[in-house]
This record gives structure tokens, sequence and C-alpha cells, in this order.
């Protein structure tokens, strides 16, 4: 991560309709509170799921490592697209109570 954890939480501040103010208080802290806060390069867990509740973000996803959101990236693919045909009988179709499934599944 290039950016400190406050630059990201200003940026997003800015990008909203609140102005300082008005965030300070949704996350419960003085103005002056707030703009230590974006020189920060470290945050409370509890505080940044706050100030992300309130901003509507998520920043712990910017806080995660490149090589944790390629294996995300890669067991999402895998779970999406893990369909496999198979050569069943008849028997062990309705053995595996699969039957259903593939019809319903075709109808969708």
């Amino acid at each position: 991560m290039d950016k400190k954890i406050g630059q990201l939480i200003e940026e997003r501040v800015k990008k909203s309709s609140l102005d300082v103010t008005e965030f300070a208080k949704k996350i419960n802290k003085e103005r002056s509170n707030v703009y230590d806060i974006f020189k920060r390069d470290s945050i409370d867990t509890a505080l940044l799921k706050k100030i992300g509740q309130v901003l509507g973000y998520d920043f712990f996803q910017d806080l995660l490592e490149p090589e944790t959101i390629k294996e995300i990236a890669i067991r999402n693919a895998v779970t999406n697209k893990c369909f496999v045909e198979l050569e069943l009988t008849e028997t062990e179709i309705e053995r595996f109570g699969l039957k259903d499934k593939i019809v319903k599944k075709l109808k969708e």
C-alpha cells in the first residue's frame, strides 16, 4: 500500500457529502482529532470499522497485500466456475439426489 491509511480516509471524507465537522460528530471525535487521523499510518481496527460504516466504504480491502488479493480472486474464480460434467447412470443420479438439482438448474 503506497498511501497511509489516514490519507485514504481523508480522500474518502473529501469524496463524501460530509464536511470534517459532521464526519467528526459521526465517529464521536473532535474535529481536531480527525485531522490527526488524516496524518496516521496506522489506526485502531474498531475506529477504522466505524469510519468505514460512516463513509460506506470498506477500508480493510485497501490493507490487503497484493498476493492475498490474487489468492482471493483465484478462489472466487474456482468456486464460481466449478461445474463438472459427469457420466452417471440413472441409478447413480437418483442415489446422489442429483435429478431434482439438475432439473432445477436447467429451468434457471
